[in-house]
């Protein structure tokens, strides 16, 4: 087992089909005896080699509470629509959404992919994402998927982009092609270590849209902070003559 922060991780990667063959069987049954499979996030045995048991699967929580309709920041009130941010700027994005908080196992789950390089978390990701698209059809019918792309630099050193391998999935389960969109030109410093007033102009300039065109966009990315990110994708997207925008994240912090 690999451990990094709170997060417990597995040093095994298995993708068990729908239908396993007898070969594919044994194998997972001689790797569940090998290395015993626990929970990603409590430590408790799973069932064949699942990444979560059922408790922490049904217990990662939605976003509640009263929040803004454009980007889900939380309100200080009930009876208002936008938070201060979507109120009083454009955007750029239309929609955003997230599955639920940074601050809870859904935040844990993309460390574990962001900074463990555990690649059998993104498939995981993946299909809650997905079905969230299916099940609550946030926003209507989508032309393309594409994804906040990372600079040159910064793939190298990690080896992949978490938002592709998002995306791509996402893409493969509701039928819908992920394409590459944009392209991160300029350097910019992790906007983790800006104070919210710096993120925007961080990345002024630092998006180029690679292909224009006239259709609804989905946009996905790991995390939703700020917003910064994403909306300077999205009025970069918009620049090249896409309609419309929406963002899906994994977790919001």
């Amino acid at each position: 087992m690999i451990m990094s922060g709170d997060t417990q991780t597995s040093s095994y990667v298995w993708r068990p089909s729908s239908e396993p063959h007898l070969v594919t069987r044994v194998a997972e049954g001689l790797a569940s005896v090998l290395f015993p499979p626990r929970c990603l996030l409590c430590g408790e045995g799973t069932e064949r080699l699942a990444l979560l048991c059922e408790r922490c699967t049904q217990g990662l929580p939605t976003l509640d509470g009263t929040r803004c309709h454009r980007c889900q920041e939380p309100l200080p009130e009930e009876g208002l629509d936008l938070c201060r941010a979507c109120g009083t700027r454009n955007r750029g994005f239309d929609l955003a959404r997230s599955l639920g908080s940074y601050a809870s196992g859904w935040g844990r789950l993309v460390r574990a992919l962001k900074f463990d390089g555990e690649r059998a978390v993104a498939r995981l990701l993946c299909a809650r994402l997905a079905a969230y698209l299916t099940d609550e059809e946030p926003f209507g019918t989508i032309g393309v998927v594409t994804y906040v792309p990372m600079s040159r630099s910064d793939r190298r050193k990690r080896g992949f982009n978490q938002a592709h391998l998002l995306a791509q999935g996402i893409g493969r389960r509701i039928g819908i092609s992920a394409r590459r969109l944009l392209l991160k030109v300029r350097e910019t410093p992790p906007q983790a270590a800006l104070p919210a007033s710096e993120r925007r102009e961080n990345l002024r300039g630092a998006f180029h849209l690679i292909r224009s065109g006239r259709g609804k966009v989905l946009l996905i990315d790991d995390i939703f902070t700020t917003g910064s990110t994403v909306e300077a994708c999205a009025h970069t997207l918009k620049s090249g003559g896409h309609k419309e925008v929406f963002v899906l994240t994994v977790a919001r912090a």
